[in-house]
């Protein structure tokens, strides 16, 4: 090995290590740099967690219980339909002075259910719909409690993340929670694909959710590390009205609230269709598609370093555009997917990692963009909430498209194509339209010297 490459090595060593260890601290303030250190392990086990139950996993669950199009769809709708309620639960925080135990409580029970209990549903001694019946309203309750406690999170936890560190903070966490996630996935679906073949898939699902309660343990732990800083009083009481009423006052953070719908409304019309596409109409193996998933690694390893610096200097909303508009050739060649064509999937997604690696950072940080220094419970609750009606009225457009055009059969450039292929490609065209108007509304907010 060359003299010159071990200092070159040994110079990104150094810079990846500074990255990890340092450059999210405050100088002076240990407590919160310690409740940071706990918010990034924290992050990382719910994340590592959820994923074991949801994703490609919580599909195949649904292929066992031997859920149509149409359930599949229905499941997305309820799953944003109950996040709507989080545009009541400022109503309710706002009231406390220390919602921490409230919040720890409510994370408790999500797990017990989500993990739990949905995990059991398969092995009642009931009818097939009647397990189904019962998903769909534990995904529904599951969900509900998410969406009240969620703003309570977002605000307790940004507090000690000042924007002094938000990029590297998140940048930080988005990189990790990308690794482990992706190694964990990889070897989840390994543990699935094994027992599959011997007909106990369902077994392998199960086996990931108890590693996932375990996690969900630590996830409790870290997050009771956490302090909760004094919030700052309202200056009135939050009442049903001001929920209504307060965030359309906020025109310059309407603008945030804007951001995310466009994405929301575009991204969320496939729902998990194609995962069904690949799983029971190509037969793609889970270890298959979790092994593409772990490029992402290298991925965020080389990329996060370049999006960090592309953020410090350009803000959020300018690069996110362009990171969208580079996104839309993803789902066009992801419609081109077919037995025959199967090389085009590893494509398209490592293209995809390249730019959710940004999207990802950015829209971590989106919600505080102009947001007011009172209420912030009220207008994080607010944004979330538009963010989920816009997930629910992409699901209903999606389950819609989808379940009207079941069967549809037809050939592009000699390519087999199907209704959920369709989708992809109708997908990545309005997912341009998406990139135009987030740079129309940068340029507004520069325009009017706003954070942008």
């Amino acid at each position: 090995m060359s003299p010159a490459r071990y200092t070159g090595q040994r110079a990104v060593l150094a810079r990846m290590g500074k990255f990890l260890s340092s450059s999210w601290f405050v100088q002076g303030d240990e407590e919160s740099n310690q409740s940071r250190r706990s918010l990034i392990v924290f992050n990382v086990l719910s994340n590592v967690s959820a994923n074991l139950i949801g994703g490609n996993f919580f599909t195949g669950l649904l292929i066992v219980l031997q859920a149509d199009d149409a359930f599949v769809g229905l499941i997305t709708m309820l799953i944003f339909g109950a996040n709507l309620l989080q545009l009541f639960s400022p109503f309710i925080l706002e009231r406390f002075e220390h919602r921490k135990p409230i919040l720890i409580a409510v994370r408790v029970l999500i797990h017990l259910l989500n993990i739990v209990f949905i995990g059991l549903i398969p092995f009642l001694p009931v009818a097939a719909q009647t397990r189904l019946v019962f998903l769909g309203f534990t995904v529904f309750l599951v969900n509900a409690l998410a969406a009240f406690s969620g703003p309570g999170l977002s605000v307790w936890h940004i507090a000690h993340i000042p924007s002094s560190v938000r990029v590297q903070y998140f940048s930080l966490v988005s990189m990790l929670n990308g690794i482990f996630v992706a190694v964990f996935n990889l070897l989840g679906s390994g543990v699935v694909d094994l027992l599959k073949q011997d007909g106990r898939e369902l077994m392998g699902l199960t086996l990931l959710r108890v590693f996932a309660l375990v996690l969900a343990v630590f996830d409790i732990i870290r997050l009771i590390a956490i302090k909760e800083l004094p919030v700052q009083t309202p200056v009135k009481k939050i009442n049903l009205r001001a929920l209504l009423v307060l965030p359309w006052k906020q025109p310059a953070y309407l603008r945030s609230v804007l951001v995310v719908v466009l994405w929301s409304v575009v991204v969320n019309l496939p729902g998990s269709y194609y995962t069904v596409y690949l799983l029971r109409e190509l037969s793609v193996d889970y270890s298959f598609i979790m092994l593409i998933s772990t490029f992402n690694i290298l991925v965020l390893l080389a990329f996060t370093f370049v999006w960090r610096k592309i953020f410090l200097a350009h803000h959020w909303l300018k690069p996110l555009s362009v990171g969208i508009l580079l996104f839309a050739p993803h789902y066009v060649l992801l419609s081109f997917v077919t037995r025959d064509l199967i090389f085009l999937f590893p494509i398209a997604v490592i293209w995809s990692f390249l730019c959710t690696c940004g999207i990802n950072l950015a829209f971590s940080s989106v919600a505080f963009i102009n947001i007011p220094k009172e209420n912030q419970t009220l207008y994080i609750g607010f944004y979330s909430t538009a963010n989920f009606l816009a997930a629910l009225t992409a699901a209903f457009i999606g389950r819609t498209f989808v379940t009207s055009l079941s069967g549809l059969r037809f050939t592009i450039w000699g390519v087999p194509f199907g209704e959920k292929q369709l989708l992809m490609m109708i997908v990545g065209v309005l997912m341009l339209g998406v990139g135009l108007g987030i740079r129309a509304i940068a340029r507004a907010n520069i325009k009017q010297g706003l954070e942008h």
